[in-house]
């Protein structure tokens, strides 16, 4: 067990640690792909706003998730199945567009607004289970 704040056995950061910063990382991510997406919305179709900004997003968290946010070395692995997580990612946000855009709503704010509400949590959970499970060191870290 660790204690908040101080790094794991490995001298890997713990997971409120984790947590804070991540959401470092994921809350620039997330508030600057919001205006993006927000901004783009207006003039190009949501769907393809949203790729532009979901693309930049994943090069930007690629690049710091792994070392950064779980002090996990960012093997070919790790980035392979990092990007497939976040690839699983945008479909799923992507089905978030599209559903609110069924249900009526049109306002590019609320759309990035429900779009980071569903896909910001899955980013973390994904990211610490791709970059926490395989420590070479524990095999109790197999379980998220």
């Amino acid at each position: 067990m660790t204690t908040e704040g101080r790094p794991t056995a490995e001298g890997r950061p713990s997971g409120w640690s984790s947590l804070l910063r991540f959401l470092a990382v994921g809350g620039s991510n997330t508030v600057i792909t919001l205006v993006l997406f927000a901004i783009l919305a207006r003039a190009l179709a949501p769907w393809l706003a949203y790729t532009v900004v979901f693309a930049l997003g994943l090069s930007y968290t690629t690049m710091l998730t792994g070392r950064f946010v779980f002090g996990s070395d960012n093997t070919r692995s790790r980035i392979g199945l990092f990007v497939g997580w976040y690839l699983m990612v945008f479909v799923i946000g992507q089905g978030v567009v599209q559903t609110v855009q069924v249900a009526g709503v049109d306002s590019p704010d609320i759309l990035a607004l429900l779009t980071v509400v569903v896909t910001a949590p899955l980013s973390f959970l994904g990211g610490r289970w791709i970059f926490r499970a395989r420590s070479p060191h524990s095999e109790r870290e197999l379980v998220p």
